[in-house]
């Protein structure tokens, strides 16, 4: 497992939005970043380039909807259900936000039934 946030196997992904769009947390833990697979400019796509960075849901929502194209519905009941704000306690995010995600994501697919 890769600590490099351009790693396929970065240990804190959020969320897939589609096969070329994802959320991940920043090492850090202060923000969320929404990565494109490889770079537009250039034939290398086996990495993840950060497009925008937010602190808060609704500026990651926002950017999501604006640059990633159709976003799986399961993605956008994850990104509804994070936090507000991404807070940080001890380098840590409150609320244990990759196991939040994965518990709303759950809870959304419970809802739906078969």
């Amino acid at each position: 497992m890769s600590l490099r946030e351009t790693a396929d196997d970065y240990p804190h992904i959020v969320v897939m939005l589609n096969s070329n769009w994802r959320v991940v947390q920043c090492t850090d833990a202060v923000q969320w970043v929404l990565q494109r697979r490889g770079s537009p400019d250039k034939p290398r796509r086996d990495d993840w380039r950060g497009r925008s960075y937010c602190r808060t849901r609704d500026a990651l929502i926002r950017c999501a909807r604006e640059y990633s194209g159709t976003i799986d519905p399961k993605a956008s009941a994850v990104l509804a259900a994070l936090p507000v704000r991404i807070e940080v306690e001890g380098g840590t995010v409150l609320g244990g936000l990759v196991s939040m995600a994965a518990e709303c994501l759950a809870a959304a697919a419970d809802r739906a039934g078969p």
